[in-house]
């Protein structure tokens, strides 16, 4: 076996792939290179000899898959939507993912974001380095102090919409400040709420709850514009609005309106709907919205984690085992694993 690396991995992932096959190497933070193209990915994978595919963001889809013997594939993503699992569950193909690998990167972005927009942390840092940190008095003082007082996360109410591996650690970080916390999932488990000490609460409450509304749901069909106009209008005045999980769970205009109405007291956004975001995007105009373009993921310890779990899958599967990180279960029976 030989793998076609596109993904980043850390020295000591690669180390212990290479215990197990040959590795060629092309990482795409490297190479600033994506297999978009179907046809040139097979060529590449036929010119190195390759038959495992370990990637990130790259397309396999049929046109790899029926070029190209593949054995294996691993998709260093939480969700494998790159990857066309039908085909692969239908050639025998076991496909690895890396499901939370960034969770820790994403709630320490979104407690970030709630500690700068309760301190005015964004405004205070510009107002020195642009040297307005200049007083004629008592009075300028005093206007500026007024301006730079904030709120504290403790006895606050953070409302999260969505429960899963993020919405979890940020629960554990939010209330490790002496926050409450309230959040709406449908799909997560009654004891999971009972054990971290967060109240469980339909949409509608956690909405009129929060002091600081934060999203983590998937991008899927089920979330998309799940919080519209009449969601928003449930919002206490003077709310603060946090997203590092998908633009398309909120509707564009009416989170605009909040915003410039000043319904929402300040947001910090971390997707968007048109991406890469652009610096005259109407959002990030607003004086009370924070923008940052799609970085929650982006920590070195996130490279770690997901080598390790995708080692672990390997691994696991090439003695003849169950794999913990299968994206396509389906395709057990084919593999005959133990």
């Amino acid at each position: 076996m030989k793998a076609f690396v596109t993904a980043s991995f850390d020295a000591t992932s690669l180390a212990r792939i290479r215990k197990h096959m040959d590795v060629h190497v092309e990482d795409w933070r490297v190479t600033k290179n994506i297999f978009f193209d179907g046809k040139q990915f097979a060529q590449r994978l036929k010119e190195e000899g390759c038959d495992v595919i370990l990637c990130e963001i790259d397309l396999v889809h049929a046109e790899v898959l029926d070029t190209v013997d593949v054995k294996l594939i691993g998709c260093c993503r939480g969700e494998p939507v790159n990857i066309d699992l039908p085909l692969a569950t239908r050639k025998g193909i076991p496909v690895f993912h890396t499901p939370a690998r960034n969770a820790d990167a994403v709630a320490d972005l979104s407690l970030c974001f709630m500690l700068t927009l309760a301190r005015h942390v964004y405004d205070a840092v510009s107002f020195v380095k642009n040297g307005a940190n200049r007083f004629g008095g008592a009075g300028d003082f005093l206007k500026m102090y007024e301006a730079m007082t904030g709120v504290e996360l403790y006895g606050r109410t953070v409302g999260l919409v969505g429960f899963g591996a993020i919405g979890q650690r940020v629960a554990r970080r939010v209330l490790a400040f002496g926050a409450k916390a309230i959040a709406y999932d449908p799909y997560a488990k009654t004891e999971v709420f009972e054990k971290l000490g967060v109240q469980r609460g339909e949409l509608d409450d956690v909405l009129r709850a929060a002091d600081f509304l934060t999203i983590h749901v998937p991008d899927v069909e089920q979330t998309k514009n799940m919080i519209g106009a009449r969601e928003l209008g449930l919002l206490k005045e003077g709310v603060y609005f946090i997203n590092t999980a998908r633009a398309a769970a909120v509707e564009e205009e009416p989170l605009y309106e909040a915003g410039k109405s000043g319904r929402i007291k300040g947001a910090a956004m971390d997707v968007f709907w048109n991406e890469p975001v652009q610096p005259d995007n109407r959002f990030v105009v607003l004086p009370n919205v924070i923008a940052t373009p799609h970085i929650g993921g982006a920590t070195t310890d996130v490279i770690v984690h997901q080598g390790e779990m995708m080692c672990e899958s390997i691994e696991t599967f090439l003695r003849g085992e169950r794999p913990p990180f299968l994206a396509n279960p389906d395709v057990l029976p084919k593999l005959k694993l133990s």
